[in-house]
């Protein structure tokens, strides 16, 4: 099975550290880089060309709706996967606009990310590769 591409987008390196830490052990994702900047998303996404974006909201600078916005106007975008502390409706209606794929919590993370990537990649993906889905 081919792994996706992931690309990690946001300015808390701990929380960064954490996804990409649970999707390399989902044995479903290549981690490819994590940006901890809206200019530095932008321009390590040429050069590393990921199938995936995982981008907070929030962030100092750029926000991650502009670099959405952004990524989503190129020729063959990746999917995008908003995340945010705040899960409001601004929010979400601010992702749909970026031109977001989907939108999941950040307190929601490991619950919902499967769903969301057999909905943008299709089935196959084992429950046993991801654990139970609880956070710990």
């Amino acid at each position: 099975m081919k792994r996706i591409k992931v690309m990690v987008v946001d300015d808390s390196l701990p929380f960064a550290s954490a996804v990409a830490q649970f999707l390399s052990c989902s044995g479903r994702f290549e981690v490819l880089a994590s940006a901890h900047s809206g200019g530095e998303a932008l321009a390590r996404a040429g050069a590393e060309q990921p199938d995936l974006m995982l981008i907070d909201i929030s962030m100092p600078g750029m926000s991650g709706l502009a670099v959405a916005s952004s990524i989503k106007a190129l020729q063959a975008p990746p999917k995008v996967v908003m995340m945010t502390l705040e899960d409001c409706m601004e929010h979400r209606v601010g992702a749909i606009a970026a031109g977001a794929d989907a939108f999941v919590p950040k307190d929601q993370f490991a619950r919902e990310l499967r769903d969301v990537v057999e909905a943008l990649f299709g089935a196959g993906v084992q429950q046993g590769k991801w654990g139970s889905g609880r956070r710990g």
